[in-house]
């Protein structure tokens, strides 16, 4: 098959592919020059010759010509005019935004609140020391240093002190 390149005068290969699988315009001017032009209506002629063969080798196992066609027309339709191109171009960017923030927040934990001046124990204005002595201080660190267990411990013995003795004193 000669390759004649659209110069006006004649249909291009891409013309004649196109109105064989079924995508050019049905207009009927290429109908009309088809029986005008010689080169073109024989280059047409060749172009379904050969397609002709090609099917009688594929054999009945093939898809019907019209869905084929329906599928080319929707997929072209598809490439010229695509939807929804921002979903695609602004959704892996989102994405990576939100990986990052959950990222951030889960390898950094929380901090503790910052302790105001009251649970300090100073005085806003003056920042003297709170209310408790210096007597009362040194008492109460006494006591925690010469308790075994600290003050929170007690009431978890208690229950195990009460427990064995209820059922004989022994585990």
């Amino acid at each position: 098959m000669n390759s004649i390149p659209n110069d006006g005068l004649h249909w291009g290969d891409g013309e004649l592919l196109d109105k064989l699988y079924g995508m050019a315009p049905e207009n009927g001017a290429f109908d009309q020059h088809l029986a005008a032009c010689t080169a073109c209506s024989g280059r047409w002629e060749a172009l379904q010759l050969v397609r002709a063969e090609i099917l009688r080798e594929a054999g009945a196992g093939l898809v019907p010509e019209a869905r084929l066609i329906g599928q080319r027309k929707a997929l072209w339709a598809r490439i010229d005019h695509p939807s929804r191109f921002w979903l695609s171009k602004w959704a892996p960017v989102a994405a990576t935004a939100m990986m990052l923030v959950a990222g951030l927040v889960l390898l950094h934990p929380d901090r503790p609140p910052l302790a105001t001046n009251s649970q300090i124990g100073y005085q806003a204005n003056t920042g003297a020391a709170a209310s408790i002595s210096d007597a009362q201080l040194f008492s109460d660190l006494s006591m925690m240093a010469s308790a075994s267990a600290p003050r929170a411990a007690e009431p978890i013995r208690g229950l195990f002190e009460n427990s064995s003795s209820k059922e004989g004193g022994s585990f």
